[in-house]
C-alpha cells in the first residue's frame, strides 16, 4: 500500500491547485495525486500545464488542465466552474499561483510593478477562494490552503510589493471562522528557502544569486532534505482528513530559517 494513502488518503477527493505547471505548486501536485486524489492543474503556462495532467493523471486520467490568468474573474468563475462539471466535485483548492514584481524598495516602485503582484498573489488567491466555496459546499466540506510566503510575516528590505501581497493574505484565514459551520477549513502554509524559477531570475537581475545559493545550500546541509518537498507534505497534512480539527492556522515549514 502506498504510506501517503494510508495516512493521509484523498481516494475520491477533487485538488485545485493553481500555478501547478512548474516549481513548488508542482511538487504539490505530485504529492496530492500520490495520495489517489483526482487534480485540476491550472496555470498560465498551457504546453507546460498540459505536460504535468498528462504526467501526473496516468491511463486513469485522473488529472487535468485548465488554462487560467487567476486575476480575471470571470475567467476564474467559468474554470471552476469547468472543474466541477468535469470530475463531479471539489474538495480542496491549493492557492499557489503568484508572480516574482521584481521590485526594489517601496520607494522605487512603479505602480505597474505594485498592481501586478496584487493582482496574482492577492486577488488570485481571493478570487479563487471565493468561486470555489460554492463547490465545496455542494461536496459537502473542503480545504483551502493558500501558500505564502515567510516575507508575509517579517519582511525584507527588498521586494516590497510583494512582501505587501503575501501579508495581506494572512488576512485570508479570516475566511476560517465564516466556513466553518460548512465544514471548509482555511490554512495557510509558509514555505522556507527554495529556488523556484521566478526567484532565481529575479535574484540574478539583482546580481546576488550566487548569495542566496549559498543560504540554500547551508539550509539543504542543515536538514538534508528538499524544501519543495517538505512543503508538499505540510500541504498533504492540511488537506486530509488528519488535520480535520485544524482551521485557521499558519503552518511555517523552513527548519528555522526564519528565526536566523
Amino acid at each position: 500500500m502506498n504510506p501517503l494513502n494510508a495516512y493521509f488518503p484523498l481516494k475520491n477527493k477533487v485538488a485545485v491547485i493553481t500555478g501547478a505547471a512548474r516549481g513548488m505548486a508542482l511538487h504539490i501536485a505530485g504529492a496530492l495525486s500520490a495520495a489517489d486524489a483526482r487534480l485540476a492543474i491550472l496555470d498560465v503556462r498551457a504546453q507546460e500545464g498540459h505536460a504535468v495532467a498528462r504526467m501526473l493523471g496516468g491511463a486513469r486520467d485522473r488529472a487535468r488542465f485548465w488554462q487560467l490568468d487567476v486575476s480575471d474573474n470571470n475567467a476564474v468563475r467559468r474554470t471552476i466552474a469547468a472543474v466541477e462539471a468535469y470530475f463531479g466535485r471539489i474538495d480542496i483548492l491549493i492557492n499557489s499561483a503568484g508572480v516574482h514584481a521584481d521590485n526594489a524598495s517601496a520607494q522605487g516602485l512603479s505602480i505597474k510593478q505594485w498592481e501586478k503582484a496584487m493582482q496574482a498573489n492577492v486577488n488570485g488567491s481571493i478570487l479563487c477562494s471565493k468561486h470555489v466555496i460554492a463547490a465545496m459546499e455542494r461536496a459537502g466540506g473542503g480545504s483551502i490552503v493558500n501558500v505564502l510566503s515567510l516575507c508575509g510575516m517579517d519582511g525584507e528590505r527588498q521586494e516590497a510589493a510583494d512582501h505587501a501581497a503575501k501579508a495581506a493574505l494572512r488576512m485570508a484565514n479570516m475566511n476560517a471562522i465564516r466556513y466553518a459551520a460548512h465544514n471548509i477549513r482555511v490554512n495557510s502554509i509558509y514555505p522556507g528557502v527554495a529556488r523556484p524559477p521566478a526567484l532565481a531570475a529575479a535574484k540574478r537581475k539583482q546580481g546576488d544569486l550566487t548569495q542566496a545559493l549559498t543560504d540554500t545550500a547551508e539550509l539543504r546541509m542543515m536538514t538534508n532534505r528538499g524544501a519543495a518537498t517538505d512543503v508538499a507534505a505540510g500541504i498533504l497534512y492540511l488537506v486530509s482528513d488528519a488535520s480535520s480539527f485544524v482551521s485557521g492556522s499558519e503552518l511555517v515549514i523552513d527548519a528555522g530559517y526564519g528565526g536566523w
